[in-house]
């Protein structure tokens, strides 16, 4: 379940409950659900993976290093920390820019940190679309192939993002609908009670009921 905590910001705004909101993940932890959270700095990794695993014997933690965290440093010293316990699970997202050599770099940083492959997962959010055809009106546009070039070489799972890619509930939809067509192996979906109350990203986000929806459509394309 994800809980981000830290909401990187392209102007001032919410920034997430931050290091407060960590009781949250530990609550997620104790009824059985793994809860993930994007990290931003190695500090904030070593806060939330110390309070998830300390609270569970058995709990599991997924942090992930988002699309704006581009400093290889950063990405190398926070997949340290998560190679430190194999019930610590790594998520990468790939950059903002179309760039495969770039997707790679971050890749390769990050198992220089030491993590164990069964350890780490890919995540393809889509790339800025800055001169690409956006009929749509995507806030990021996939590269399908891109994304199954990248899993296919590195042996890694890859999930798809729909709601950083689509930035709209009509496009979240359709565009999951796409990938359930391609051999991705999971989603990471932004689903809210209250979509219009959110205090970010309100107009990407589903409800629970067009979340159930969704999933039901996913599954059945998937055993065609």
């Amino acid at each position: 379940m994800r809980v981000s905590l830290w909401k990187p910001r392209t102007k001032p705004g919410f920034e997430g409950l931050t290091e407060n909101g960590i009781d949250l993940m530990v609550e997620t932890s104790k009824s059985g659900v793994s809860p993930a959270t994007e990290v931003i700095m190695p500090r904030h990794a070593e806060k939330v993976v110390e309070a998830v695993l300390d609270a569970t014997r058995d709990g599991k933690v997924l942090i992930w290093i988002g699309a704006r965290n581009q400093n290889h440093f950063l990405q190398k010293e926070i997949a340290q920390i998560a190679a430190q316990n194999k019930r610590i699970y790594l998520l990468i997202k790939n950059q903002p820019w179309k760039s495969e050599s770039h997707w790679q770099g971050i890749i390769e940083h990050v198992l220089e940190g030491g993590i164990d492959n069964k350890n780490l997962i890919l995540c393809h959010r889509g790339f800025t679309p800055h001169g690409f055809e956006n009929p749509h009106k995507m806030r990021n546009i996939p590269d399908y192939e891109m994304a199954m070039r990248i899993r296919l070489e590195y042996k890694l799972p890859m999930i798809f993002d729909p709601s950083h890619i689509g930035g709209n509930v009509e496009n979240v939809l359709r565009v999951t609908q796409e990938a359930a067509q391609i051999d991705f192996d999971g989603l990471m979906v932004e689903v809210h009670p209250d979509p219009k109350n959110a205090l970010t990203d309100a107009q990407q986000q589903l409800t629970w009921e067009q979340f159930d929806t969704m999933m039901k459509e996913w599954n059945e394309i998937k055993k065609q």
